[in-house]
């Protein structure tokens, strides 16, 4: 296990999980492209992590029950500062695609869904973080193993489609 990938992949994890944690009913300025830059910073990190296979299995250190209560507020707050640019999305999406039922429409969709993308990239970099911060051989080898495979299986998903709504935000809608 190579310490220094993992060190830049726990510093970007900390860095994104910081900037979602930090957020109040105000959307601060440049949050699109404070969460661009970040969210690129995690992709070319976690590229540079294997899955190790025989990381041994730590204590959680919260309940399933209490992440999923901080996943919901962190979800319910993304949703109101990203509403007025995913719905704005949704609606250039809608019109741009010839079809009756918006259901079929993926980007509008998934642009209507960011909350969600940048909620489940959030929970699985935390999720890593508390074993991350144990700081003992065992559990950041738990760490690593849950990024990289939690990337491949689910939030590497999210983050892509973040990207990709965080791309046209900027660049389509212009905004910071």
């Amino acid at each position: 296990m190579d310490a220094q990938p993992l060190e830049e992949f726990a510093a970007a994890a900390r860095a994104y999980c910081a900037l979602i944690d930090a957020l109040t009913q105000d959307r601060p300025r440049n949050l699109y492209s404070s969460l661009e830059r970040l969210l690129a910073r995690l992709h070319a990190a976690i590229l540079q992590i294997d899955a190790d296979p025989d990381a041994p299995e730590t204590p959680d250190a919260e309940s399933r029950d209490r992440r999923h209560e901080q996943w919901k507020a962190i979800a319910q707050r993304l949703e109101q500062l990203t509403a007025d640019e995913t719905n704005q999305l949704y609606d250039l999406h809608i019109e741009s695609w010839n079809t009756a039922k918006p259901a079929d429409n993926y980007c509008a969709i998934r642009a209507s869904m960011l909350w969600d993308d940048l909620a489940d990239i959030y929970s699985d970099l935390r999720n890593g973080l508390r074993h991350w911060d144990m700081n003992t051989v065992d559990a950041r080898r738990e760490a690593s193993w849950k990024w990289r495979v939690n990337y491949e299986t689910h939030w590497g998903t999210h983050l892509a489609r973040a990207i990709q709504t965080i791309h046209e935000i900027r660049y389509r809608l212009g905004v910071n």
